[in-house]
């Protein structure tokens, strides 16, 4: 309280912003002289009196006085020049008078008192000093250039728009530029063809595997684009360009998608460029019509035949990780012979068009396929192979019953076919007790399918699952069905497939069901697959946030809360970054009024700092509202209550008050927030003391001071599960590729090399 007392004493009666007092009130010159040395005496003993409070203050360098609070002067110019006070000329003098000149239009006073303040201080600074703990947004050449933009001289506004801009950027300058370089485009009549839009990320026609597409790409104008849309949906632009990039997500659905984008320049010339787009989820599908195994030169060795066959067209086929020349196309059929090694087992992979692919492995039994005639102890061979070991049946030997026993393993069911069914015959000539040779013994095919696929129960967290079929029959696969719906396949001996199953929320059932071309039916036991949402990608698991009012400089309240709920339904679109704690504008304004902070500290990340710790939020968003005749202008910071910092700063700026617009610019200030503080994952790729480091820096978004929640990637069969780490991480140094965070819980004896981040 006695500092807080102190520092307001002393301000007020140091701050060199206060008028002097007109001649003949209160004492003159001597008075004048006596307060003067007053004010010194009281600033040199100040360091000594806040020594020992030194570390109870906060210091944040950010602008918090605003010319508006500076001085009001009268409405006319000679009232300005007769009662602003510039004291001793500092550069913030020069330039809150030169706003001053500005607001009434007086373009020339105002003019002149920028140069000057220029000349005093160079560059525009959100954040410049001017005394003790004051700082200022100093725009001078930013404000110059608006002067000289309604004065007509373009070329000039361009240039100090553009210094302002390579210091400090901000909206109000990206605004008047645009303004600017529209003049001079009108009048010199110079455009003369509308834009060219180029998409870099892909071509027409494509196929592509992902439902989400990222667009990239430049629409190119010498008049400069200064607004784009993409599937109808307007893009946040604020300064047109001649060269624009664009990098938008756009969802897709199955089969062809044709995606539309429209770019328009400053005078309103437009051009639209559509482009298709497929989207293939299907893998191919991979079958294996005939193995033949022989011994040549004493290797074994199998000539394998099979057909792979997909919508959009096959690319490529590798076999033992060895890629098999093959004639792209819809329907590819091969014959390749491959060298038998221990194990005898091969694998297969299949790759199409758009990027997916089937993958399978086949086990042998060498000795059996040698057999002559595929005759054992003259009776007929069937073989049925998983991914485990071949399992053997002898028709003479086992009864069917017997054959359900046999393939019972691992909860699979069998049916064999109607009595009614045509059964076709396995005929091989043979020998042994009986038969001649030469002779045919036909067996009547009563052993169903076998089937193995690598889905197992699992919590996953994905909206949709890939898991991989391999059916398997010797006189043919004739049918599949995933969950009593037919899967569209071809007969065959060897059926690989890969499935794509779309989740519901909670506990899913799969049910793989082979048929072969007799009727003979294989179940597989039911498998329970639940899913559940990731809590580190949920909404509660982000930073925590509160966004206190909005300071006005205007008695007028109703434009305030109207931006401020604008703005709390623009950070609810998508991507929703940050998670509100605190929503009700009222309980906010009465926490303000019990902690007696006054609508001018709203701007004050101290205000901010302690509000965010009553209500426990680990950010506080807070900013002002800037209105006169012409335009409006908003604010917008992010603080951390924890660590003082200033994480974001940003702002908007428009002439277009009417509603609609005012919830584009609430959708564009929520929007710079959003890619000032995005959401970024990463991997750790060293673990190093209390800390580690992660393979994303500042181009993917990292700042100093984020937060990081951790989490491990876990396979199961084909699934890839996420283990939440009971960890949390701060990011102290950031480089462009990598950056290093040490940990704020315990836990990082818990933290493995490749281990994910992702930010709070």
């Amino acid at each position: 309280m006695i500092l807080s007392a102190l520092f307001r004493f002393i301000t007020t009666h140091s701050r060199n912003h206060v008028p002097l007092q007109k001649r003949g009130e209160g004492g003159g010159k001597k008075t004048g002289k006596k307060s003067g040395i007053l004010r010194g005496n009281m600033i040199a003993i100040l360091p000594l009196f806040l020594l020992p409070f030194a570390g109870c203050t906060t210091t944040s360098r950010i602008g918090t006085d605003n010319w508006r609070d500076y001085f009001k002067p009268g409405h006319t110019k000679e009232e300005i020049a007769r009662d602003f006070n510039l004291y001793r000329g500092k550069w913030w003098n020069y330039y809150v008078r030169g706003r001053w000149f500005a607001e009434g239009g007086f373009y020339d006073e105002a003019a002149q008192d920028f140069r000057k303040a220029i000349s005093l201080r160079s560059q525009d600074q959100r954040s410049a000093r001017s005394y003790g703990m004051h700082f200022w947004e100093y725009f001078a050449h930013r404000e110059l250039g608006v002067i000289y933009y309604h004065q007509g001289k373009y070329e000039d506004a361009k240039k100090e728009l553009e210094m302002s801009r390579s210091t400090a950027d901000s909206a109000r300058a990206k605004y008047y530029l645009n303004k600017s370089n529209e003049a001079m485009i009108k009048m010199t009549k110079m455009d003369i063809k509308p834009p060219e839009i180029r998409i870099t990320s892909h071509t027409n026609g494509q196929v592509v595997n992902t439902p989400a597409a990222h667009i990239r790409g430049v629409a190119t104008d010498d008049a400069y684009v200064n607004g784009m849309s993409i599937q109808g949906r307007r893009l946040f632009i604020e300064l047109a360009e001649r060269n624009l990039s664009f990098d938008e997500t756009v969802s897709l659905q199955r089969g062809e998608n044709v995606i539309s984008i429209e770019a328009t320049d400053l005078s309103d010339k437009s051009a639209r460029q559509d482009m298709k787009l497929m989207l293939d989820l299907r893998p191919p599908v991979l079958y294996l019509d005939d193995i033949r195994i022989q011994k040549r030169d004493g290797r074994n060795s199998a000539i394998v035949t099979g057909t792979i066959t997909d919508d959009h067209g096959v690319q490529r086929l590798s076999i033992n990780d060895t890629e098999i020349p093959i004639t792209p196309g819809k329907e590819v059929k091969f014959q390749h012979e491959i060298v038998l090694t221990d194990g005898h087992t091969f694998s297969l992979r299949a790759v199409d068009v758009a990027g997916n692919e089937t993958r399978g492995e086949e086990s042998l039994d060498v000795k059996a396929s040698l057999w002559r005639g595929g005759i054992w102890d003259g009776h007929t061979r069937h073989t049925h192979r998983t991914k485990g070991a071949p399992v053997m049946v002898a028709a003479g030997k086992l009864d069917r019953a017997g054959v359900r026993r046999l393939l019972a393993a691992g909860g699979t069911t069998t049916q064999p076919s109607p009595a009614g069914a045509s059964h076709g015959g396995t005929e091989n000539p043979g020998k042994g007790s009986g038969a001649a040779s030469g002779s045919h013994e036909t067996a009547r095919d009563t052993i169903p399918p076998v089937i193995y696929t690598d889905l197992k129960s699992a919590i996953v967290h994905d909206t949709n699952i890939f898991f991989g079929i391999h059916a398997h029959d010797d006189n043919g696969i004739a049918r599949l069905f995933v969950n009593q719906q037919p899967l569209d396949i071809r007969p065959a001996k060897h059926v690989f497939f890969n499935h794509l199953l779309t989740l519901n929320e909670g506990e899913n059932t799969v049910v793989v069901k082979a048929v072969d071309r007799e009727g003979n039916e294989t179940e597989l036991a039911p498998v329970k697959i639940t899913r559940k949402a990731f809590y580190l990608l949920e909404t509660e698991a982000r930073y925590t946030v509160a966004l206190l009012p909005f300071r006005t400089f205007e008695e007028d309240q109703a434009l305030t809360e109207t931006l401020y709920s604008l703005l709390l339904r623009a950070f609810d679109e998508e991507p929703k970054r940050f998670n509100f704690v605190e929503r009700d504008l009222t309980k906010l304004e009465e926490i303000l009024r019990e902690q007696k902070i006054a609508n001018t500290e709203l701007t004050s990340p101290d205000a901010a700092i302690k509000v965010g710790k009553i209500r426990a939020a680990e950010g506080m968003l807070f900013g002002a509202v800037e209105e006169d005749s012409r335009g409006i202008n908003v604010t917008l910071r992010l603080v951390d209550t924890e660590t003082t910092q200033v994480l974001v700063n940003v702002d908007v700026y428009d002439e277009d008050k009417s509603a609609q617009n005012l919830a584009w610019l609430m959708h564009g200030l929520s929007l710079k927030v959003k890619r000032q503080y995005p959401m970024v994952q990463g991997g750790v790729i060293r673990i190093a003391g209390n800390g580690f480091h992660v393979d994303a820096g500042a181009t993917s978004g990292m700042l100093v001071g984020m937060k990081l929640l951790m989490f491990r990637e876990v396979p199961v069969g084909n699934l890839v599960l996420k283990e939440p780490l009971d960890s949390v991480a701060r990011i102290v140094q950031v480089q462009p590729d990598t950056s290093f965070a040490r940990i704020s819980t315990k836990g990082i004896k818990t933290i493995k090399k490749e281990d994910l981040v992702i930010t709070k």
